[in-house]
């Protein structure tokens, strides 16, 4: 029974301890809702670029001449 009742009060201290807010300011003193654009969001940007041309191309299967 005490067993239980250390593995249930370490699993609730971790939960608390990894669900925690840092402390500190979290934007390093720039102003909120300043997040810089990186390589991931150009590549997401390129992918629905692409998907769009895709969608609108004739589709040319069968039809070449």
């Amino acid at each position: 029974m005490r067993i239980r009742i250390l593995g249930l009060a370490v699993f609730i201290l971790t939960a608390v301890a990894g669900y925690s807010q840092p402390p500190g300011n979290p934007n390093g003193g720039k102003k909120p809702g300043s997040v810089p654009i990186t390589g991931i969001e150009y590549l997401i940007g390129l992918g629905g670029l692409y998907g769009l041309k895709k969608l609108f191309d004739p589709k040319k299967k069968g039809k070449q001449q």
